[in-house]
């Protein structure tokens, strides 16, 4: 899948070309939709930013920003970021495997 214009500003490449806004990916260990199909991602435009998937913990979403690459933490009680991986199956292995957290 091409990425669509409204989202091109942000360094979400891999997000459409691997299939990844597609199928999203559940974690079967926590039941959480750790990346979410396009129909549920959403932008936080006062933050620039693209989520495209969650933590499971306080409304912390994962999630693109733009002018900067990787996938990045969004704490909305704090309105911070933590970056958290290179590629979306970077953040997924590591997450899923517990050897990431928020």
């Amino acid at each position: 899948m091409d990425v669509p214009e409204r989202w091109r500003e942000y360094s979400c490449e891999e997000y459409f070309y691997d299939g990844w806004s597609v199928r999203g990916h559940l974690d079967e260990r926590t039941q959480t939709w750790v990346i979410h199909a396009l129909a549920e991602a959403y932008e936080e435009a006062e933050f620039e930013f693209f989520a495209v998937g969650r933590s499971g913990w306080d409304g912390i979403d994962f999630g693109y920003r733009k002018g900067h690459t990787g996938l990045w933490a969004f704490y909305p009680i704090d309105c911070e970021f933590k970056f958290m991986a290179s590629t979306v199956t970077e953040l997924v292995e590591a997450w899923c495997s517990s050897r990431l957290n928020v």
